[in-house]
């Protein structure tokens, strides 16, 4: 069997297909697009424009505390566990791994360059390219000292790099960020290409780039570390130990991304004496994260649990698949170059999130068709 043929559904780990899934509607949920103080819509009374507002705003705080970053990561943290999964199986077959996943990475960047401008500049595809490239540089590292470095990228590294953004002015676009309001509302699909290409965190690297790069490494190797550990296969471990962990990173997670919605929206300042406060909030917001894989893993013990959660599965066995479909979302429903319904602008937060839970919906049933007699999904196969 070569390691380019797909992992066979024995040789699977489902919990983490699951998870992987579930992180996938988290991505879209935080990510999908909205007008900010959208004024497009029409109400019998002002009461219930005044009641659509505070569902909105509610809405949003939930999904800041709850979503925003912390499923992105756990999506981050899985690409890592990946990674060692494909290192093993190479292992297996006497390949030489790192020849075959440098050429891996490779064309996933060509793929997550195509998608990020021609169709969604928010594309994070190449990030974990790159990443995934850099991965070769420490697989042969003790796992201590994997989980140690993982820790200080995504935890020290990250604050540090805010930290040091905001000292020096960083982000300065060189371009008027207004033509980001323009982006999704554009009839002309030439107009919104040279958006896509004048935003990209990419050609405003020194910007956008660092930070997620980072990031997204950091929580990589401590996807990597976990598999090292064999922590999937091994769960459920000390019972007493992973409830306490669930209530402590649940209680500070929670704590710290409430930290982080002050900081972002300007309620709360970072003076010389909060130095500090970054570093908690990535620490808690990780924490968070991990807490979210511990409950899973702790829910997919429970037998009529785990028949629900299987049901994202197949959504995460064609993640990149899927993951591109979101686009397909965005740009069908909600962006106005491609002639169709155009909802940007007209609908509510609440209303927005409703369709994208509905089109999520579709994919877990068109994942479990498309799976139900292949082993990989379509882009999965390209690849």
């Amino acid at each position: 069997m070569s390691l380019l043929n797909p992992i066979k559904q024995k040789d699977r780990v489902p919990v983490v297909d699951s998870l992987r899934g579930l992180a996938l509607l988290g991505i879209m949920v935080a990510n999908i697009p909205f007008a900010e103080g959208n004024t497009n819509q029409i109400y019998d009374s002002s009461r219930h424009l005044v009641a659509s507002q505070n569902l909105d705003s509610t809405l949003e705080t939930l999904i800041s505390l709850f979503i925003d970053k912390k499923f992105i990561t756990i999506f981050s943290i899985l690409f890592g566990f990946g990674f060692y999964i494909q290192l093993q199986r190479a292992r297996e077959q006497g390949i030489n791994f790192e020849g075959y996943y440098l050429r891996r990475m490779l064309a996933l960047l060509v793929i997550g360059s195509v998608h990020a401008y021609f169709f969604w500049f928010g594309d994070i595809i190449r990030d974990y390219a790159i990443c995934g490239m850099f991965l070769l540089l420490i697989y042969r590292w003790k796992t201590k000292k994997i989980l140690i470095t993982g820790i200080v990228f995504t935890v020290f590294l990250t604050a540090l790099t805010f930290i040091i953004n905001g000292a020096l002015g960083i982000p300065d676009y060189r371009y008027d960020t207004s033509i980001i309001h323009e982006h999704p509302v554009t009839d002309s699909y030439w107009r919104y290409l040279q958006i896509n290409a004048t935003i990209d965190p990419f050609v405003n690297f020194l910007q956008d780039s660092p930070i997620t790069l980072i990031f997204c490494f950091g929580n990589m190797l401590i996807g990597y570390w976990l598999g090292k550990t064999k922590f999937f296969e091994t769960y459920p471990g000390s019972r007493k130990l992973s409830k306490s962990y669930l209530f402590f990173g649940l209680v500070i997670g929670i704590a710290c991304s409430y930290l982080f919605i002050q900081v972002t929206n300007g309620a709360l300042e970072l003076t010389a004496g909060l130095i500090w406060l970054p570093f908690v909030i990535v620490a808690g917001m990780l924490l968070q994260s991990c807490c979210y894989i511990l409950l899973f893993m702790h829910l997919f013990q429970i037998e009529k649990v785990k028949n629900i959660l299987s049901l994202f599965a197949p959504v995460g066995q064609m993640a990149l698949t899927n993951y591109i479909l979101q686009t397909s979302l965005y740009l069908l429903v909600f962006f106005h170059w491609t002639g169709l319904l155009k909802l940007y602008g007209k609908v509510s937060f609440a209303e927005t999130v409703i369709v994208g839970i509905l089109f999520f919906t579709v994919q877990v049933l068109f994942s479990r068709w498309w799976m139900k007699t292949r082993l990989q999904g379509p882009v999965e196969s390209i690849w």
